[in-house]
């Protein structure tokens, strides 16, 4: 009788213990924030709880620091979402949520819901004319960014869906996103000094010496520095990174630069003249013959008033 009793209570408990083997443990709960919308003095928001692991139902307890919100249990997917309505002040307060589904409480990180707006550009610094892509950032899970584009002689804005921004040619003006109403950094894009210097060393340059030229800008760039070399029998063009360049031995001809598709001044290197050194030489050969007349001619008029002294 009791062998029967015994087997009849194993072969009733042997399912359940075999359920209870497969049940697995809540692991802690992922929690993330989306406002929903705005109101006067408070924001409709939507808290998720996920437990990436567990078996269901999980129970979701949503705390605001110490202050249990809200409770709900997860019977047919892992997650919970709290629609929950929090003033500013209690935006400040930590969120956490604990998933429990009979192996104790494990707990989320904390979030604390930050309304701040950050907007940043590629390229940093924006630079005039060329494209811009601005990206509005936030810590929160949003639908709607509103981008502002203040200019000198026109305000423009925009409202999408995405967080990013693209500006084919950017013009002077300072540039904003917000969401719900909470206004990001403005990034300015100034009027731009796009002039490009050209210098050498040495100065002027000297035919057949070495010559390094020096192509600056009033800025910070990435791009190709051109050099042109235009002499007499052809002309010469090289792409390179840094904004100088040595020559050798400089030939005859114009040397310049260009960064960005602008032009920097002219440097010419002047022919050396073959006739130079031959009316050089004259000038020196006639000047020392005259001289050597001048002295002649003084040793004559000297000799020849002592000889009347002598005759006196």
């Amino acid at each position: 009788m009791n062998v029967v009793f015994h087997l009849q209570v194993l072969f009733v408990l042997t399912p359940f213990a075999a359920c209870q083997e497969h049940k697995v443990p809540a692991s802690n709960p992922e929690i993330s924030a989306q406002i929903d919308y705005k109101l006067e003095k408070s924001m409709v928001t939507t808290i998720s709880c996920l437990s990436p692991k567990g078996s269901l139902p999980i129970n979701y307890t949503l705390y605001r620091d110490t202050t249990l919100v809200n409770t709900l249990v997860a019977e047919s997917r892992p997650r919970a979402e709290f629609v929950v309505n929090l003033s500013f002040s209690e935006l400040l307060e930590t969120l956490k949520c604990k998933a429990d589904n009979g192996f104790g409480p494990k707990y989320s990180r904390g979030l604390i819901i930050d309304l701040s707006v950050n907007l940043t550009s590629k390229p940093d610094p924006p630079i005039l004319g060329q494209q811009m892509a601005l990206s509005c950032a936030v810590t929160f899970n949003t639908q709607q960014y509103e981008w502002y584009f203040v200019y000198p002689t026109k305000n423009t804005t925009n409202i999408t869906g995405q967080n990013q921004y693209i500006i084919e040619s950017t013009n002077v003006g300072i540039y904003y996103c917000s969401v719900y109403g909470y206004v990001s950094n403005g990034i300015e894009v100034l009027v731009q000094d796009l002039s490009v210097n050209l210098t050498s060393k040495p100065d002027p340059p000297i035919v057949g010496q070495q010559l390094a030229l020096y192509c600056t800008v009033t800025y910070d760039t990435k791009e190709n520095y051109t050099w042109y070399f235009v002499h007499p029998t052809k002309n010469m063009t090289k792409d390179t990174k840094q904004n100088q360049f040595i020559i050798e031995a400089a030939n005859s001809g114009i040397y310049y630069c260009s960064v960005h598709g602008h032009f920097s001044n002219r440097i010419e290197v002047p022919e050396q003249d073959s006739s130079f050194q031959p009316v050089v030489v004259g000038v020196s050969v006639g000047a020392i013959l005259l001289l050597i007349l001048i002295i002649g001619l003084i040793c004559y008029c000297c000799a020849t008033k002592a000889h009347r002294f002598d005759i006196a």
